[in-house]
């Protein structure tokens, strides 16, 4: 029996997150939510970094710094269920995807609810930041 995905969609992990975590598929706004939120529960900081475009780009202390932060996070935190609440595309190039992260945090309840923004750029959506 394959383990089930990390972003709660009910699917397997090896045929939903997993083949965007390899790169093998480039997945629409709201799947790149699922995508990131389960290399989140999976401490995958890498994909983290790589599925995102601040603006502005972050300088190489910034990077490095926001690296250990999130492997931090990704240790202390569990990752309870996702709800995707609602998806929009502002235009051809940009979309927003509402959400609903379920967290605990050293024994407390860490959830929120997020409108995250994302940006196409050759033929990808990254994320770029929280609205």
């Amino acid at each position: 029996m394959s383990k089930k995905c990390y972003c709660y969609s009910g699917e397997p992990y090896a045929t939903c997150c997993r083949p965007v975590h390899l790169g093998k598929i480039r997945p629409s706004p709201p799947h790149l939510m699922r995508a990131r939120y389960a290399a989140y529960a999976l401490g995958n900081v890498r994909f983290i970094l790589q599925s995102e475009r601040p603006n502005p780009p972050l300088l190489p202390k910034e990077l490095t710094a926001k690296r250990r932060s999130l492997k931090e996070f990704c240790k202390k935190t569990q990752f309870l269920g996702l709800q995707i609440l609602e998806e929009a595309m502002l235009d051809d190039r940009q979309a927003t995807v509402t959400f609903r992260a379920t967290l605990l945090q050293d024994g407390q309840d860490a959830s929120f609810t997020e409108k995250s923004l994302f940006v196409l750029r050759n033929g990808r959506w990254f994320y770029v930041a929280a609205l």
